[in-house]
């Protein structure tokens, strides 16, 4: 049977507490949301995001609509969800109004933002640039200002690069620390709920609601700078960098510099894609070999290689995982943060080969592996900026200290 998605309009009861305009989906100029679809869905009640406006990633169940998970195929042979994501009900419950489905890159599998059924989301800080994927539609969502903040979800750094691309705050929680209850999964061991928003208060109010907790004061007793983060040929970068650290030292707290990729970022990046290509796998793979003509070229390149990794291979890359979470627990403790560039530099020009986006793969992922790997959170601040294009800063802290960099992002996003 083959099932197709629900097309109409949902819109919760009218309440003049709300105004009709808040019910609107925005008019799409940045090709943000996914085609078709219109989902408004109206607040349950008054609370801490009144006024506020949202997007999901096309991984989130809202119900009576089908989760199409960026591939056009998938999304007219699945069901409708039969309810709609605890994730988003929290948003909902705090005032906030959903305004609709943006566009993810195919099964989540990329780190560019491009995808073949819908187009390219617009990075309207450089529009002849990618905007990062996976999250893509939902960072474009927010950088174009169609809505106040966006869920996307973040496996090896789908909502801090689109973050960085595109000169917004993005923010990686705690592995665990947010429902993925009604989320397609890709791998289960590194999925996280992230959320982007234009300010960081914004960015901290929504955590406050997601990880129910409340906002505290900035304090941190150490900066851990990741210099081979750092290290760039681009000597205008470079000096943006110098400037962004001497900033750090001018703080009464202690800076030193650690290499966090040791013994290399390969062992990291394998033990991350050989977890993430197996779950996938298991979660996915029936289908995905079926209908891998169904994919854009470069995604299904790589599809067709999940099955290649073996149930020793995944055991082999847990085992060396549980030795670099102990590796990266002696650098980061409570108090303690690493900082380091989000992203090896500005967004890439659109139009690059397969060739070239596959092996600036690789160099992105050693800004993303450690987060990923250990499930730390990370933030990631649009501080600095070359010709006019934004590169995030991040900072990653201990598992649990979510509050401390979001209540980070908000000192150091105002000063």
């Amino acid at each position: 049977m083959q099932f197709i998605a629900h097309r109409t309009a949902r819109i919760r009861p009218f309440n003049l507490l709300y105004p009709m305009s808040l019910l609107m989906k925005p008019a799409d100029t940045c090709n943000a949301f996914v085609p078709g679809e219109m989902i408004t869905v109206g607040p349950n009640r008054r609370g801490k995001l009144s006024s506020l406006t949202f997007a999901v990633k096309e991984l989130y169940d809202v119900k009576g609509f089908v989760t199409g998970a960026g591939n056009t195929h998938w999304k007219n042979t699945h069901p409708l969800a039969q309810a709609t994501a605890p994730s988003i009900e929290m948003l909902l419950n705090e005032g906030a109004t959903l305004a609709g489905k943006t566009i993810s890159d195919e099964m989540a599998f990329s780190l560019d933002g491009e995808n073949v059924h819908y187009g390219t989301p617009l990075n309207s800080k450089c529009p002849d640039r990618i905007p990062g994927g996976s999250s893509s539609g939902s960072a474009s969502a927010v950088a174009g200002g169609l809505v106040d903040f966006a869920l996307g979800t973040d496996t090896a750094g789908s909502v801090r690069i689109p973050a960085s691309y595109c000169g917004i705050y993005g923010f990686r929680p705690t592995h665990g620390a947010v429902s993925l209850e009604g989320v397609h999964p890709m791998a289960p061991s590194f999925d996280v709920a992230g959320w982007f928003a234009r300010t960081p208060d914004v960015l901290a109010k929504v955590g406050s609601v997601l990880l129910d907790i409340e906002i505290p004061e900035f304090k941190a007793n150490r900066f851990v700078v990741a210099r081979d983060l750092f290290d760039t040929k681009d000597l205008r970068v470079a000096s943006e960098y110098d400037a962004f650290i001497q900033r750090l030292s001018e703080l009464p707290v202690e800076i030193v510099e650690a290499e966090l990729g040791k013994p290399d970022f390969s062992t990291w990046i394998e033990a991350l894609r050989n977890i993430q290509w197996w779950e996938l796998n298991q979660a996915h793979g029936e289908w995905i070999s079926r209908n891998l003509g169904t994919f854009g070229e470069e995604i299904r390149g790589r599809l067709e290689k999940i099955s290649s990794v073996t149930r020793n291979d995944m055991e082999e890359k847990r085992s060396a995982r549980k030795q670099l979470i102990r590796q990266i627990e002696n650098i980061i403790s409570p108090g303690t943060i690493v900082v380091f560039p989000t992203a090896p530099g500005v967004a890439p020009l659109k139009g690059r080969s397969i060739d070239e986006a596959r092996a600036a793969r690789i160099n992105t992922m050693r800004h993303t592996c450690i987060a990923t790997v250990a499930g730390l959170p990370q933030v990631s601040m649009p501080l600095i900026e070359k010709d006019g294009c934004p590169i995030g800063i991040s900072f990653l802290g201990a598992q649990g200290q979510d509050g401390q960099l979001l209540a980070a992002a908000q000192v150091f996003g105002k000063s």
